[in-house]
C-alpha cells in the first residue's frame, strides 16, 4: 500500500479550511503547521484531534519564523536563533499532541526551509538539532537525496522519503520553485507523475528521467484544485491506496 500525505493547518480562510476538511478524509499522514508560517493553538489543536479521529500518522510542519512570507522566502538568520525558534514550533506541537493523546511521530520542514536545507548541510543539521532537542525518537520527513536526509540518517534519526506527486522536480532532485513557470501540476499532471512515482519509481524533470525512491507521496492544500488533485491520485493509485468515505 502507499501512503499518501499532506501539508495542513495552514488554511486563512473558511474556504481553504473546507479543503483541508475535505483533504484530511483521504490522506494517511499529515505535517500540520506550527506557528512558524501559519498556525496557532486552535489549529494545532484540530489538526491533533483530526489525526486522532481519522487514524492518521501525525507530524509536525515548522518553518523559518516567516508569517509574513509564509515561509517561502530563505531567510539571514542566525544558526542559533533558528534552532531555537524550530525547537519553540516543534515543542509546542508535541505538548498540544501529547495533552490530546497522541505521539508526534515525524517532522517536515516547510517552504524555503524545507528547500535550502536539501542542499545546505549546515541547515540541515540545524533542522535535526532542533528535532533531536525535542524528541530523539521522532522521525525526519525529507528527499531521499536531500542533505537534510543525510543529517538525519548521520543522527541516528529515522527517515521518512518523500516524494511530490504535484510539484515539478528539477533534475538535481529538489523541486522547482513556485514562482518559476510549469512549478504546479494540473490535475491530470499529477494523477500521471504520482502513476510514474509508484509503478517506476522515476518523474520526469524537465527532460530528464530520475530516480525518486520514497515512503511517503506527498500533495499540497494550498495548491488551487488539491482536492480534484488529490481525488484522480487516488483514483488512479486505487489498487494501492487505502479505500475512504470519498
Amino acid at each position: 500500500m502507499i501512503e499518501l500525505s499532506a501539508d495542513l493547518g495552514e488554511a486563512a480562510s473558511d474556504e481553504d479550511r473546507a479543503v483541508e476538511r475535505a483533504i484530511w478524509s483521504m490522506i494517511d499522514a499529515a505535517n500540520v503547521a506550527c506557528g512558524g508560517h501559519a498556525g496557532d493553538e486552535a489549529s494545532m489543536r484540530e489538526g491533533v484531534r483530526n489525526a486522532s479521529r481519522l487514524g492518521v500518522i501525525l507530524g509536525a510542519h515548522p518553518s523559518y519564523p516567516d508569517r509574513e512570507n509564509f515561509g517561502r522566502a530563505s531567510m539571514a538568520i542566525d544558526p542559533g536563533a533558528l534552532r531555537t525558534s524550530l525547537v519553540s514550533q516543534i515543542g509546542r506541537f508535541r505538548e498540544i499532541a501529547s495533552g490530546e493523546g497522541l505521539r508526534l511521530q515525524r517532522v517536515k520542514a516547510h517552504g524555503a526551509l524545507y528547500n535550502d536545507a536539501h542542499r545546505d548541510r549546515a541547515l540541515a543539521g540545524i533542522l535535526v538539532e532542533a528535532v533531536r532537542a525535542v524528541d530523539p525518537a521522532v522521525a525526519i520527513v525529507a528527499s531521499g537525496k536531500s542533505k537534510t536526509a543525510d543529517a538525519a540518517r548521520e543522527a541516528g534519526l529515522p527517515v521518512i522519503r518523500e516524494a511530490f506527486a504535484d510539484r515539478r522536480y528539477r533534475p538535481d532532485g529538489s523541486l522547482v520553485p513556485r514562482n518559476e513557470p510549469d512549478a504546479l501540476l494540473s490535475v491530470a499532471e499529477a494523477a500521471a507523475q504520482a502513476d510514474m512515482l509508484v509503478r517506476e519509481r522515476i518523474v520526469d524533470a524537465r527532460g530528464h528521467r530520475i530516480t525518486i525512491d520514497f515512503d511517503t507521496i506527498c500533495i499540497h492544500a494550498d495548491m488551487q484544485g488539491a482536492v480534484a488533485r488529490l481525488k484522480a491520485i487516488r483514483q488512479r493509485l486505487a489498487p494501492f491506496v487505502r479505500m475512504t468515505s470519498e
